[in-house]
């Protein structure tokens, strides 16, 4: 049986080194609460989350570590 990804990706670019990536919405996401934190695998930097409902899209902001 073919494994079909569960959740939508979104493309992102990270705001520190401008590498793109994707991700999807975390379960606290999914679940009302729009904040995400995660690290960017190419520089490090830490990564904030929001989904931008309006543009279907999702929305970072970067701090380097």
């Amino acid at each position: 049986m073919e494994d079909k990804a569960k959740f939508k990706t979104y493309k992102v670019v990270c705001p520190v080194c401008g590498k793109t990536m994707w991700t999807c919405k975390s379960i606290a996401m999914e679940n009302g609460i729009n904040a995400g934190i995660g690290d960017c695998p190419y520089c490090k930097a830490i990564l904030y989350m929001s989904f931008n409902e309006e543009n279907q899209e999702m929305d970072l902001k970067g701090v380097k570590k």
